[in-house]
């Protein structure tokens, strides 16, 4: 009887183990601009699901597959960061933008690059309201490779 409670008790610990492992939501929350570029960078990381979007990604005209600055041999390794996404990414933007989004796909390893145009409109009751254009999204994966980019 003891032996059974206690396989009940190990597998129950497994399964509450394997539940932390992947959690949806943003992994953090904060602006800044670049000062030398003059930019926003979002830095709040969202999360997305690639599977989704992949077939809608290949119905774009814009899509581009190949032809990209860094090729896959040039790949710098695992992303381990945001700033390794952006940095990537930056070297295939081929628009004018004033804000990155980076989003990422946590059990398919992508990354997700967001380069958009934002306006600010302030009202006469003081409000500000906000306008975002997507210029470009660089997607890439885990490795460094860029995958897609497509340009709206």
């Amino acid at each position: 009887m003891k032996k059974t409670i206690a396989l009940l008790l190990t597998a129950l610990l497994s399964l509450a183990l394997f539940g932390c492992d992947h959690k949806d939501g943003d992994l953090g929350k904060q602006t800044s601009v670049n000062e030398e570029n003059g930019y926003v960078i979002t830095q709040d990381v969202k999360t997305f699901k690639f599977k989704e979007e992949e077939d809608a990604l290949k119905e774009k005209e814009t899509l581009r597959t190949e032809g990209f600055n860094v090729p896959k041999e040039s790949a710098k390794g695992k992303l381990m960061s945001k700033a390794d996404a952006f940095d990537l990414a930056l070297q295939e933007v081929t628009v004018k933008f004033n804000t990155l989004t980076a989003y990422f796909d946590r059990t398919r390893g992508i990354w997700k690059v967001v380069f958009s145009d934002v306006t600010e409109t302030t009202a006469e009751d003081g409000s500000i309201s906000r306008e975002s254009v997507l210029k470009e999204a660089i997607y890439l994966d885990e490795s460094g490779y860029t995958l897609y980019a497509y340009t709206e």
